[in-house]
């Protein structure tokens, strides 16, 4: 993909995300209105109903008080719906009434006269007096306002919607996964594409020289102005950047087989103290060209263990070759074997340049490169590190790293005594 669709792409994608969050956003405010609507029809009809009951039968007349009718403003069939009102169950009623609507939240009621007093008012709706006449819903009995109000109506209707809402949340959740998921691909794909790229320059650089070195070489061999010492020094040239081109394709086919799983183990009984000192006498030359100070603290009791000996040979020569790479003036490292329970404790420790702590988590990622500033010579294509994570973890050890910018770096190796890996493991 090319890096100047990437922004597109990201942009359109936002938008995208954007426009179907407002689009759930509109869907769900008309779904509320919708249903808010639907509810305030229900509430009427049920207060219809109500009206119809409380109107259908009224007391006996003959006891009332004209008087008293006139005094309280009220005439004998107002006078008569209060009384019903108070021989009745009104909370059993209502609810009746409200549940034959499908309404199951519970209000508070009152009746007003046509002066706003209250005539009717339960203990229990005194407090809701001022909601009832400003926000309640109100039916007309005679020349009486029945008003009833649902302190819970936010919570009721919400609780309607609960489902259609946590649909939509979770189908916003999981666009938003979706789309984040996407942008980390993209990010990690361009990601990709610049180390491969810079593996493919690497390759190529460490590739030509080699391939050069051996081509002048050989002319220089066909040269019969060179005596056979000049043509025996470019004989055991080519012989050398033979072997350099050899270890350039046995890294990266080892990183490869790693990557791929199709690595496989061969197992034997092996003593790691012997290995790594094989390891270190056969890379002297290496550490006395760079005048490195090599220590061995070799204090495991029982340094046996089972494990492919090539394998472990690798990773040892390559932890090492990285910390004389990486290394400041006067190297010192420091290769370390402690007793487990389990079986051993590796540790290569160096005084190099150190790794900041935003790249640790990096560095066994396959073609990774730690940014080296000003240090331009290192060589390297960012798969050893890989490769070593892969054998450790075959051989059912783990690995660990610290270090701090400046002052060098620990790699730490566990192996257990018995590891079970199979000689034809593809996982």
């Amino acid at each position: 993909m090319k890096g100047r669709l990437i922004p597109w792409l990201v942009g359109t994608m936002c938008v995208a995300m954007l426009v179907v969050v407002a689009v759930q956003v509109s869907w769900l405010e008309s779904s509320a209105e919708l249903r808010k609507e639907a509810f305030d029809q229900s509430v009427e009809q049920s207060l219809q109903l109500v009206a119809t009951w409380l109107s259908a039968g009224h007391l006996d007349r003959a006891d009332e008080d004209p008087n008293v009718l006139r005094t309280n403003e009220l005439g004998a069939l107002e006078r008569s719906i209060v009384r019903r009102m108070e021989a009745l169950p009104m909370d059993s009623l209502l609810m009746l009434a409200l549940a034959e609507q499908g309404i199951a939240a519970e209000p508070v009621y009152g009746a007003f006269d046509r002066y706003s007093q209250p005539v009717f008012l339960p203990e229990s709706s005194e407090a809701f007096q001022e909601d009832l006449l400003t926000r309640g819903y109100s039916v007309a009995i005679a020349n009486l306002q029945f008003r009833i109000q649902f302190p819970n109506l936010g919570r009721y209707l919400l609780g309607q919607m609960l489902g259609a809402f946590a649909l939509s949340v979770v189908m916003m959740l999981l666009i938003a996964g979706i789309f984040g998921y996407t942008l980390y691909a993209i990010q990690r794909t361009k990601r990709l594409d610049k180390l491969q790229r810079d593996l493919v320059n690497n390759l190529t650089h460490e590739l030509k020289t080699p391939i050069s070195s051996i081509g002048l070489a050989s002319e220089a061999i066909l040269d019969p102005g060179f005596d056979d010492e000049a043509k025996k020094h470019y004989l055991h040239l080519i012989r050398e950047e033979n072997k350099r081109l050899g270890v350039l394709v046995e890294n990266v086919l080892r990183a490869s087989l790693s990557e791929s799983g199709a690595m496989r183990l061969y197992v034997q009984s092996l003593n790691l103290h012997d290995l790594i000192k094989g390891v270190v006498k056969n890379m002297a030359m290496q550490f006395h060209k760079q005048g490195a100070k090599v220590e061995l603290e070799l204090n495991a009791s029982n340094p046996n263990l089972v494990g492919d000996k090539i394998h472990l040979t690798n990773i040892l020569f390559n932890v090492i070759d990285n910390a004389m790479k990486y290394a400041k003036e006067d190297p010192h490292v420091v290769i370390r074997t402690t007793q487990t329970p389990d079986g051993l404790s590796l540790d290569i420790q160096d005084n190099g340049v150190g790794i900041a702590r935003e790249h640790l988590g990096k560095v066994f990622e396959r073609l990774y490169r730690v940014p080296t500033g000003n240090v331009h010579d290192v060589k390297g294509f960012g798969l050893g590190l890989s490769y070593v994570k892969n054998v450790i973890e075959r051989h059912g050890g783990t690995v660990n790293l610290t270090s701090r910018l400046g002052e060098g770096t620990t790699f730490t190796f566990t192996l257990p005594f018995e590891s079970q890996p199979t000689t034809t493991d593809t996982a």
